[in-house]
């Protein structure tokens, strides 16, 4: 799978159990995390520093300690990230955790949707938190029997989260009127074109929004303009290929499609804040 796929197809999965677990620091190759969605729930407990996280319509200012469980296909990235490391549990709760019958009412309610706990709150709520260290710590590998463990865990999360119901984040529709799966055809065709020439009205042609109209829509809930995110998703794709292949580049440059050479290391620069060359060899911009 492509690092950069919006529409992740692959499951998630460590050996046979239907969970990965994931730690993301500034050395991860998703860092800035692009706007994405998997058909798993996923669970972000933020470790250290700040970000700003966007789940379909909301808006969520993140720090230290803080939790959010991302509900199934909720369109998610974020910016404004500042020295964060966060640990994320991707996980299919139908396969886990559904066949205890009492359980599975809460679960599905709690899965269609996103909440988040804050950090204060975590750190009062000592059950909570004890519970998630549990999690994180089976599914590292740092408890004999990971997988048993790691299915009690989370049993013992979802039941504390249900019981301390966080703050719901708002999956109605945006600013603009739209809601932001109508704008995940837009994403998609990014993500399987993006080396060919993308108009504007290809774009909005894919979500049955006129230009105008899903302009707006884009900005309010992706947070960039359409033509900024494609660009910003080209120099992503650039990266990837300056630092894992032999390609010029100009080669680079035209498989990501840009055809100016020049217009390509403007961007770059803009974007990365240094030139392909230096950012290929480990340097900073001058």
């Amino acid at each position: 799978m492509h690092y950069l796929a919006y529409n992740e197809p692959i499951l998630h999965r460590t050996g046979d159990l239907p969970l990965a677990y994931y730690h993301v620091d500034e050395q991860h190759p998703r860092y800035h995390m692009r706007m994405h969605w998997h058909r798993e729930t996923e669970l972000l407990w933020m470790r250290c520093g700040t970000m700003r996280l966007y789940v379909d319509e909301g808006t969520l200012e993140l720090c230290a300690g803080d939790l959010v469980l991302i509900g199934e296909g909720a369109l998610h990235g974020a910016d404004e990230v500042s020295g964060a490391v966060y640990e994320c549990v991707v996980l299919d709760p139908y396969a886990l955790l559904m066949h205890v019958e009492p359980c599975a009412a809460v679960l599905k309610e709690m899965i269609g949707r996103t909440f988040f706990w804050e950090n204060r709150a975590l750190r009062l709520d000592s059950e909570l938190s004890a519970a998630l260290a549990r999690l994180y710590d089976a599914v590292r590998g740092g408890v004999a029997c990971g997988g048993l463990c790691a299915v009690g865990a989370l049993y013992e999360v979802f039941g504390a989260m249900a019981e301390r119901r966080g703050h719901e984040v708002p999956t109605g529709a945006g600013r603009a009127g739209v809601k932001a799966e109508q704008l995940k055809p837009a994403l998609e065709y990014i993500e399987r074109n993006y080396g060919a020439h993308i108009s504007l009205e290809t774009l909005a042609r894919s979500t049955g929004l006129s230009p105008k109209y899903f302009c707006r829509c884009f900005r309010a809930i992706v947070h960039r303009s359409p033509i900024d995110y494609l660009n910003h998703y080209r120099i992503e794709c650039a990266s990837y290929l300056l630092a894992t292949s032999d390609m010029t580049v100009a080669e680079v440059a035209q498989r990501c499609g840009f055809n100016d050479s020049s217009f390509f290391i403007k961007q770059f620069r803009r974007y990365k804040h240094t030139t392909p060359r230096r950012y290929r060899s480990g340097g900073s911009a001058p």
